[in-house]
């Protein structure tokens, strides 16, 4: 992708995330009043397993009280998973091809959080302490991004072991 078309996606995906966020906090979209404190938030998709296929991943908080809001706000990450990949690599290897657009679209969320993790909307949002986020592919695969502190401060999971 070019640079152009990839600082498009970006803020995009950060417009997407301040837009989540302000729904997030309004009762009239999470159907609580007051609203509950999250702990997790998870955007997830039906993927490529729908017809037409939905990359747009909605959503999910839960947190002490049990569930804070559902499919609310979303994040559109369809330009990370190209349909036209039915190749013979895509064919033989779609385990592998699924972890890699998961992956790259992971990066541009937490590129994403990171941008609006100080943000007010995300301050306003009610907290259990840090907040996790999460990208899941439902049925498929799920990655998890980073965990933000109540002051903006941002953890990345731990590595894992090879």
């Amino acid at each position: 992708m070019s640079t152009t078309k990839n600082n498009s996606i970006q803020e995009q995906i950060n417009a997407d995330l301040l837009e989540s966020f302000t729904l997030f906090i309004d009762s009239e979209y999470t159907g609580y009043d007051p609203l509950k404190p999250v702990s997790k938030i998870i955007f997830s998709a039906q993927g490529e397993i729908t017809s037409p296929p939905d990359l747009e991943f909605m959503g999910y908080g839960g947190g002490s009280e049990g569930e804070s809001f559902s499919e609310c706000g979303g994040i559109d990450l369809t330009s990370f998973f190209p349909l036209d990949e039915q190749s013979e690599y895509f064919a033989s290897n779609e385990d592998e091809y699924i972890e890699e657009c998961l992956q790259n679209a992971s990066a541009a969320v937490l590129k994403g959080l990171q941008s609006v993790a100080g943000s007010i909307e995300f301050q306003k949002l009610p907290k259990d302490g840090p907040v996790v986020f999460v990208l899941n592919l439902i049925d498929q695969k799920s990655k998890v991004i980073c965990r933000i502190h109540p002051d903006g401060d941002i953890e990345l999971p731990p590595k894992k072991e090879s």
